[in-house]
């Protein structure tokens, strides 16, 4: 579908009869690719390339489908630790929602690009003292991960004068999460909280591992248990409920998927290296559509309304969703003692990371040669493409990528839909490597601008 003059016989039979193409859902690069001359001589390889327009389109979206049970009882923040291009961020507040922040860097960058103070929402266990201070000043929201953090919290309040907006960070009963605290002990500190001179009880939130709306929404209607709870006995009422991030989104079209989970063999992967688990690149559910199952699940979206209670999502990938592309240029490409064919990239894997937590990514890379040559295909081959340092482990894909025609080098490898955690999560000055730059792409101009680096 993306992949250029693909000669599909020619593919299926350099991999021994079998169809391994595994192409993006869509082509995000295509609209842009006059651009890419300049790109590369502005920006150098590989470059990451920010959509911003595509993350506006989402936020739209995810209004919608709350907006369709809650009316306007609901507040989207944007997980920046999914992507830190402030283009996003900046989009991000445009479209008038807040920033789930982890640190203080990434709460200053919230703040530079419009997002109002209050409608951010900090997270993590231990927040720093400069941290906390800022959120203190700008009335922001901070999530308490357990009972010792909120007295620090109303320690440092007291000190400075401010009242802390605090949330409280429920574990779900996940017995082996080292982050935040069990039902006996949320109900517990909930009362402490309440009797603390300088502490604003919010109310409380959880984060669930998976993508599984109902699993989400079991929790939503256990936590308003606990609300009504503390409502009944201890007249605390809580003022919102937190059901944090993990959504899914498509990266691929379901045939695709499909075909993947039953063609898929470790023969597929260099040396065998085919992990024990894949990320859903394809889910039955849209982001719309699992928020939807978390509300209408147990009657939570009534429960909600009848008890006055703002509901805070925090969509960190799924926002991202086509918000971004990275280009890589082939620097060469070798056959190993094993036989089998690599690509070798300008640039690290760190900055294409599913690798490193023992995954992969499935979608084929777009293979664009330099050369507009349009000569026919004959050497059809599959290869596993890795990056340029010394590290055995500096590799992007350890599958076996189809290409109707070896790349070469000077052309572009582009990698469809990466500002989900894959772009900057781990990126590193390895060998002294620059960062590579985030190019910011308008949508309705033939223009493109470059961000400054951060990290």
């Amino acid at each position: 579908m993306n992949n250029i003059s693909m000669d599909t016989m020619t593919v299926v039979e350099a991999n021994n009869g079998f169809d391994t193409r595994y192409p993006a859902k869509e082509d995000l690069s295509l609209p842009y690719r006059q651009l890419f001359p300049f790109i590369t001589k502005a920006a150098n390889t590989p470059f990451h390339a920010m959509l911003p327009h595509r993350i506006k389109q989402n936020i739209v979206g995810v209004k919608h489908a709350l907006s369709r049970y809650l009316g306007e009882r609901f507040q989207v923040l944007y997980a920046m630790k999914t992507n830190r291009s402030a283009a996003l961020v900046k989009a991000a507040a445009e479209e008038g929602i807040g920033i789930d922040v982890s640190s203080l860097e990434e709460f200053q960058l919230a703040l530079t690009q419009g997002v109002c103070g209050r409608d951010c929402s900090l997270s993590g266990p231990f927040k720093s003292v400069e941290f906390l201070t800022l959120a203190l000043r700008q009335n922001a929201r901070i999530v308490v991960d357990s009972d010792e953090e909120l007295l620090q919290i109303q320690n440092l309040a007291v000190s400075i004068g401010k009242t802390a907006r605090v949330l409280l960070r429920w574990n779900a009963e996940q017995p082996h999460t080292r982050f935040g605290m069990n039902t006996v002990k949320l109900k517990a500190a909930s009362l402490v909280a309440d009797s603390l001179s300088n502490i604003e009880l919010e109310g409380a939130g959880f984060h669930l591992s998976g993508y599984c709306p109902l699993e989400r929404g079991k929790a939503l209607s256990d936590l308003l248990d606990v609300a009504d709870a503390l409502r009944y006995g201890a007249d605390i009422r809580w003022k919102a409920i937190n059901i944090g991030g993990g959504y899914p989104l498509r990266y691929v079209e379901e045939a695709t998927w499909r075909r993947f989970q039953n063609a898929i063999d470790k023969q597929d992967f260099v040396a065998g290296r085919m992990p024990k688990s894949f990320y859903p690149y394809w889910h039955p559910d849209t982001l719309e559509t699992a928020l939807e199952k978390v509300l209408t699940e147990s009657g939570n979206a009534e429960r909600l309304k009848a008890n006055n209670i703002e509901l805070s999502v925090e969509p960190g990938r799924a926002l991202t969703d086509g918000a971004g592309f990275t280009a890589f240029e082939v620097l060469g490409t070798k056959t190993t003692n094993a036989g089998d064919h690599c690509v070798v990239v300008k640039g690290l894997s760190f900055s294409f990371s599913e690798t490193w937590f023992n995954s992969e990514f499935i979608v084929d890379p777009v293979h664009i040669p330099a050369s507009q040559e349009t000569t026919k295909s004959t050497n059809a081959v599959c290869a596993y493409i890795a990056g340029q340092s010394c590290l055995e482990e500096d590799v992007l894909t350890y599958r076996k990528v189809p290409f109707s025609q070896m790349p070469k080098a000077g052309d572009l490898l582009v990698f469809n839909n990466t500002a989900g955690y894959l772009m900057d999560l781990l990126e590193t000055r390895f060998h002294g490597l620059p960062i590579p730059n985030k190019v910011v792409l308008d949508n309705k101009e033939d223009s493109f601008s470059i961000e400054e680096v951060r990290g």
